[in-house]
């Protein structure tokens, strides 16, 4: 790392701290379904969530283009702590489906804009190939602080109520205000970066190979990873209570286990640029998805094959997330990077939308469980076609 770049990457470092801090991951669903919210209208707001994505991914992405990258992350960061905080007073669906939509809004200005920004930092002295090192590192980092503000989080919900790690965490995010406006604006400028050059870029981009097949492949496992969150907290807490932890202090066993799950996380996610020199990009996302589906499969068998199964879907995901924007990242320009990989963000929380509202019924019906297996068999005869279909990277 070039001694220029040292004090700008530990400031990125700092900010992905402050966006990893989370008091309310473990006790997130449990907080909703204590507002007396079924699983199929759990599913219905966390499909407000991902509709928001869409509906601003591109116009975000290009706001990020155009007025600058790390204005559009603090203006993001500002959107999600103020969504924090109202989250916590929130007690209606109505409410909550506001939040949810103003978070995700919120979002979608970090989104695009955080890996362009660093994309192009690396870029400014020909590091590229130190994306997914420098990026696995940033949310390992994250991850190992956020798992002890994880278990604290389910200590508060015991002590006080669900809200007091809603308020903890506006004000830590709130904090990554002052580290971005502190680092350097990165790219080309984007002042002559026309709507129509934006959706010139996307389609030259995303609608030709390579990437064509892989946002489609990525987009299938993005999906089903995201519906099983809905699922993992009431899981894990229906196993604690049947190894006789008492009711009392659930919530602190739940966000014990997250944080066992958020560590393993960071320690897969801080080694992404080995795996991606050891393993390559390719042959990790030819058994990553294979895997992560014969897990869920198992999930009915016996209940406290939970807490392996959520462990290694951490660990996953957060490398498939970095590893998939490094593969983005190396076929973009640096003028419309950003919009692009919102484009790319778009088409993944469109794959959300039919999985959380399918899951959410299907475990009314069945059983969290029950859903999880299911959708587990539906990603692997996705990938099975994804790779007899064509050739996804």
């Amino acid at each position: 790392m070039e001694r220029g770049l040292r004090s700008p990457v530990a400031k990125y470092y700092a900010y992905k701290a402050t966006e990893f801090v989370s008091f309310t991951a473990a006790i997130w669903i449990l907080f909703v379904r204590s507002r007396g919210l079924s699983f199929a209208e759990v599913g219905a707001l966390n499909s407000v969530w991902w509709v928001a994505l869409v509906v601003s991914e591109i116009p975000t992405g290009y706001l990020g283009d155009r007025l600058g990258r790390r204005s559009a992350m603090a203006l993001g960061t500002a959107i999600i702590a103020v969504s924090t905080a109202a989250m916590g007073v929130s007690t209606t669906f109505l409410q909550l489906a506001v939040v949810y939509a103003t978070w995700a809004v919120g979002q979608t200005f970090r989104s695009g804009s955080d890996d362009a920004w660093l994309y192009d930092l690396l870029d400014e002295t020909n590091e590229t190939h130190e994306f997914a090192s420098v990026k696995g590192r940033a949310v390992g980092i994250g991850l190992a602080i956020g798992a002890v503000t994880t278990f604290a989080g389910g200590v508060f919900a015991d002590a006080a109520n669900y809200s007091v790690p809603f308020f903890a965490t506006a004000v830590v995010t709130a904090l990554g205000i002052p580290i971005l406006l502190s680092v350097p604006e990165t790219g080309d400028g984007g002042g002559d970066f026309s709507p129509r050059m934006a959706v010139a870029v996307i389609r030259d981009k995303l609608a030709k190979p390579p990437l064509r097949s892989f946002i489609f492949y990525f987009a299938l496992l993005f999906g089903v990873v995201n519906m099983a969150y809905i699922f993992d907290q009431p899981i894990i807490r229906d196993v604690v209570l049947e190894l006789g932890i008492p009711e009392t202090t659930s919530n602190t066993a739940v966000s014990a286990s997250y944080a066992v799950f958020s560590l393993f996380g960071a320690a897969a996610s801080y080694r992404s640029g080995w795996i991606r020199d050891r393993v390559g990009i390719r042959n990790w996302f030819v058994g990553a998805p294979v895997l992560l589906g014969l897990s869920y499969l198992t999930l009915p068998i016996f209940g406290p094959l939970a807490f392996p199964v959520f462990m290694l879907a951490r660990g996953l995901t957060n490398v498939s997330t970095t590893l998939g924007n490094q593969y983005v990242n190396d076929r973009v320009d640096s003028v419309g990077r950003a919009t692009v990989l919102s484009a790319a963000g778009m088409l993944y929380s469109l794959a959300v939308v039919p999985f959380e509202l399918a899951g959410g019924v299907v475990a009314d019906v069945i059983s969290p469980t029950g859903a999880l297996a299911l959708f587990g068999g539906v990603l692997l005869v996705g990938v099975g076609v994804s790779w007899v279909g064509g050739r996804p990277l």
